[in-house]
This record gives structure tokens, sequence and C-alpha cells, in this order.
């Protein structure tokens, strides 16, 4: 007669701890994988954001200096003079007009620094009849 080995409880306790341990670098790894793809999106998301808003106050600068603000001239209808700013055209209007449009939380149009925080970006602008030579600032968020 042929005796049946039975297997002990001990070594089916083993056989269940190396599964475990088996496993637990693979669980490690899929951890450490699934953050680091989440940060390279949340990275890639802030990128891009920053990125638009800085498109857009090109834009809203490029069409301030083009044609929101500029001086324009009685001699003859629609005469624009780009670049050269009537500083009584840069006021509140302008700017929430424009920062409805664009879909900014925040603008600021300005000939003075504004100081840290937003981003900004600055066009080279003669300023009324003085002609004087100044920076326009625009800012926003």
């Amino acid at each position: 007669m042929q005796e049946k080995r039975r297997e002990s409880p001990c070594s089916r306790a083993f056989a269940s701890f190396d599964a475990m341990f088996a496993t637990v670098p693979a669980l490690l790894m899929l951890l450490l994988v699934a953050q680091s793809s989440h940060f390279l999106v949340s990275e890639a998301a802030e990128r891009m954001h920053r990125q638009e808003t800085f498109d857009r106050l090109v834009s809203i600068a490029d069409y301030v200096v083009k044609q929101g603000a500029v001086e324009t001239d009685m001699s003859g209808p629609g005469e624009r003079h780009p670049n050269w700013l009537d500083s009584g055209k840069l006021d509140n209007t302008l700017e929430a007009g424009l920062m409805q449009k664009a879909g900014l939380s925040a603008l600021s149009i300005t000939l003075d620094y504004p100081g840290q925080g937003a981003a900004c970006i600055y066009r080279l602008v003669v300023v009324d009849d003085a002609k004087e030579i100044r920076k326009l600032y625009v800012c926003g968020e």
C-alpha cells in the first residue's frame, strides 16, 4: 500500500508568504508609475494654462496698441496711429471688456509697473501729445 504524503500546513504558509512577497514589489511599482503619471499630467496642464494666459495677454496687448487705445486723427475718418496711445482711453471699461472677452479672472492695463504676482508683458508705446515713450504693461491671470 502506498501512503499519501500530506503537505504540512507550514509549507502552504510559506507558499502564501512567497506569493505575497512577490506581489508587493509589483504593487509598489504600479503605485510609483501611477503617481509619476499623475504628476506629469498635472504639470503639463499647468504649463498649458500658463501658455494660454500668456497668449491671451499678447493678443490683448496687440489689440490695445493697434486699435483699443490709439490716438485717432480728426483729419480723416478712422485714421489711427498704432503704438501712439491716448492715456485717457486706458480705463476700467476697456479692461473689463477685454477681460470678459478673453476669459481671464484678472486683467490690468497700465503704464506703471504693476509689481509681482500675475503674468505680465509690456509694449513700448508713445503716450499722448507729449509723445513720451513708455512701457504699457498688460498683466492678468
